[in-house]
């Protein structure tokens, strides 16, 4: 095989291998893990540790008592009253709660963000039934869930109900009677200017049931997707619990086989995800285990569903005559600042890949900008020259290597055809030269290697953060109306057309003619800058437009920077080496 297919050879595999780190196959492996500008109210704890009925430790002993004491729940008691709906509405969100159950959610819209068509979004999926219902999970006792059940709602007996919640916390409760004088009473705590509510759950004259070991509260569905990309919605679905002593939490996936699984271990919380937004049970204090189901239904990318079912059991001691439950909901967005304020490590439910702490960093500075110059196009433009400036110096060095490698051609070449017939002594001799020069040969691949973290930080930043949901370069709104998205200005032949890669792999293409040899002193690189601009364009011609934005900027201060860089000459001593001179052949005559 000749060098300069050796080279093609090489430069193919290279951009292959930059397909393979950028696809979101691997970008799973490596991390399976709207500005809204009012914060929510966040509060460490809920209460005093000594009123839950949650234990780390359970007793597995069956509590014994005279048979005609002790008798089954009642779930065929039908309470006098009929379905009630209570819409509570806070400056955040909009949630429909129904007495069926005890108080299951329905519905859950989020005021400050909206889906393609400027509806709100809404995070319950279609297909749940019976969000945060209880279940009663038993040793010798069939096992039974309330969410049939109608309940009695402190607020009356009407069919419906506005809750507004403004200026401070409000709260309403149900009953649910579930015979021989065993209730259990559910309270609902809201907050004006948070994502979560409280549900504070009283177990009453549960000494005088049978109502098995675990008293069990439950998620069904997930969260419903709410992206016009609904692929990539799907895509980042997962559900999470942390478990034990962790910092991180574990996560869970779901596809076509329906996964059904206890986890016995101490558990903090448990949630699931969508793109952007999230739901999470946490309980007061950390429970014994919990139970999932998880799947994804038929319909392919348009119309399936990843659906995460799953219930945190607390321990449960019948012979209390009072027990208590009590829980934190979340149902939000995927907000860094809102889930690190819980001191839960709900934020790493995000996916920041191998690279978070760049990630993260560039959110602060993206965010600190945006309060002064509320437009993410303009601060993405200041990002990409602070970004270039930190760069500067490691260019300009990248630039230089680059030149005096162009330059050392003609020696380089010389010591090819000198010594063509002794590799080793080409080594040695082209080694020499390179000292001579003081060039690098790797030297300018440095600032490429430094920047590869940047970029793929860049990518999960604005596939991922909510804060670029939706986030229009204002003034271009015509053209990149989504900085999450690509800039798609129209379709021919159902393919759509984004201009943001289109520019970006011409400007890569001159910025590598640029720094690539000439073609008369090393042709077998002539083909470099069309083989890895077409890897680029095709990697990056679905990436969001931020992304694109960003790389096409700092294309651009590339070639600026290159040609404002004055060409240094190679060193006075080194000389062309002479070619080897062959004897010539007599003729015969």
């Amino acid at each position: 095989m000749s060098e300069q297919n050796r080279t093609l050879v090489a430069i193919a595999l290279m951009g292959l291998i930059l397909m393979v780190f950028f696809s979101d196959w691997y970008q799973e492996q490596v991390a399976p893990g709207s500005t809204t500008p009012q914060k929510p109210h966040i509060e460490s704890s809920f209460g005093s540790e000594s009123d839950s009925l949650i234990t780390t430790e359970v007793d597995d002993t069956p509590i014994t008592a005279p048979a005609a004491e002790i008798v089954a729940l009642d779930t065929s008691i039908v309470a006098p009253v009929s379905e009630t709906l209570i819409v509570v509405t806070t400056p955040l969100y909009e949630m429909h709660f129904s007495n069926r159950g005890g108080g299951t959610l329905e519905q859950a819209f989020l005021n400050d963000y909206l889906t393609k068509d400027s509806s709100r979004v809404q995070l319950i999926s279609g297909p749940a039934e019976g969000v945060l219902a209880n279940q009663f999970i038993g040793y010798d006792v069939e096992d039974f869930n309330t969410k049939d059940m109608l309940a009695v709602s402190s607020l009356g007996e009407y069919s419906s109900y506005e809750f507004p919640v403004t200026n401070r916390s409000a709260s309403f409760s149900f009953e649910l009677s579930l015979g021989s004088g065993a209730k259990l009473i559910r309270t609902f705590t809201f907050y004006p200017d948070s994502f979560h509510f409280d549900l504070n759950q009283e177990l009453i004259n549960f000494d005088q049931v049978n109502a098995g070991r675990y008293f069990a509260t439950s998620w069904a569905g997930g969260v419903a997707p709410t992206e016009q990309n609904r692929k990539d919605d799907l895509y980042y679905s997962e559900m999470y619990a942390l478990l034990g002593d962790d910092n991180s939490p574990s996560d869970y996936s779901a596809d076509e086989d329906r996964e059904s699984e206890v986890q016995t271990a101490l558990t903090t919380w448990v949630g699931s995800r969508s793109k952007y937004f999230t739901s999470i049970l946490i309980p007061e204090a950390p429970v014994s285990e919990f139970k999932m189901l998880r799947y994804q239904t038929p319909g392919g990318d348009d119309n399936s569903l990843k659906i995460f079912d799953y219930d945190v059991r607390d321990s449960f001691d019948r012979r209390n005559p009072v027990s208590l439950s009590n829980y934190r909901v979340y149902v939000g967005p995927l907000d860094y600042d809102i889930l690190k304020g819980y001191n839960l490590y709900f934020e790493e439910m995000m996916n920041w890949g191998w690279f978070g702490m760049i990630g993260k960093g560039a959110l602060w500075v993206f965010k600190s900008l945006y309060s002064v110059i509320p437009n993410y196009g303009i601060v993405l433009i200041i990002f990409s020259i602070l970004v270039k400036l930190l760069l500067a110096p490691l260019t300009k060095k990248q630039f230089s290597s680059t030149q005096s490698m162009q330059q050392a051609q003609p020696q380089i070449t010389a010591l090819k055809d000198k010594y063509k017939d002794d590799p080793k002594r080409l080594n040695e001799e082209t080694m020499k030269l390179y000292k001579e020069l003081g060039v690098n040969p790797l030297g300018g691949c440095l600032p490429l290697l430094i920047q590869m973290p940047i970029l793929i930080a860049m990518f999960n930043l604005f596939r991922t953060t909510i804060e670029l949901r939706g986030a229009a370069f204002k003034g271009l709104e015509f053209w990149i109306s989504d900085l999450s998205l690509p800039d798609t200005v129209g379709t021919i032949g159902g393919i759509d057309i984004n201009l943001l890669p289109i520019i970006m792999s011409a400007t890569m293409m001159l910025q590598q003619k640029l720094m690539s040899p000439s073609t008369n002193a090393n042709p077998q690189m002539k083909n470099m800058p069309y083989i890895m601009t077409a890897v680029f364009f095709f990697m990056f011609y679905t990436f969001p437009s931020g992304l694109n934005l960003y790389y096409t900027l700092f294309n651009v201060m590339s070639i600026i920077q290159q040609k404002l860089t004055p060409q240094q000459p190679l060193p006075a001593a080194v000389t062309t080496p002479a070619p080897a001179v062959r004897p010539k052949k007599k003729r015969k005559k």
